[in-house]
């Protein structure tokens, strides 16, 4: 069996973490720089992609704000990034796929900041880069919602109250995002 520190941060070495650690999160603020990552990695992507970028309403407690970045062109998947008072950040992808960053937070997870940063900027990525798919079943049993990026994929199993909120099954196999034409690269803010 692996250590349990390679699984999540390396404060409990080979031990598991207490049980009071899953429900404490001592220093929250140490993911304060991922709302700063978060802020670039949008710049950078109107900088460097054909997108149309606009406020999005916050949907969630905690949410603080959030902007959607939708391709010009072609079929690749609309991304908003919203910065959360945790501090932290959560993604919504494509038409069904959710992230958060930090994924938890709490004591006994030990997630780093830096692995958080790295995280958000390879799911961004792999949504930019078109290496980002999402299905949702049909059939007569649980619905299931798959999801999978470069390395990575993750099914979900739905209630039949999820299934009804998700909508219609399907299947999305996203394009990358078009490449900024020469000139374009300043464009201002889209109002929602």
């Amino acid at each position: 069996m692996e250590p349990y520190h390679r699984v999540v941060g390396g404060r409990w070495g080979d031990e598991e973490p207490p049980a009071e650690a899953y429900s404490r999160v001592s220093d929250p603020q140490r993911f304060l720089p991922l709302l700063g990552a978060a802020d670039d990695l949008v710049a950078g992507l109107r900088r460097r992609f054909d997108v149309m970028v606009s406020d999005e309403p916050v949907a969630g407690r905690g949410e603080l704000s959030a902007v959607r970045l939708s391709p010009a062109t072609g079929a690749g998947a609309d991304l908003v990034v919203v910065r959360t008072d945790f501090p932290g950040v959560h993604l919504r992808a494509g038409r069904w796929a959710r992230a958060s960053f930090p994924a938890c937070g709490c004591d006994a997870c030990d997630e780093q900041v830096d692995d958080a940063i790295e995280s958000l900027v390879e799911f961004v990525g792999d949504v930019a880069g078109g290496r980002f798919g999402e299905e949702l079943t049909a059939g007569p049993g649980p619905r299931e919602l798959h999801t999978w990026r470069a390395g990575s994929s993750s099914t979900a199993y739905l209630t039949p109250a999820e299934a009804s909120a998700h909508g219609e099954p399907g299947r999305f196999d996203w394009a990358p995002w078009p490449e900024h034409p020469t000139g374009a690269h300043d464009r201002p803010v889209d109002s929602a």
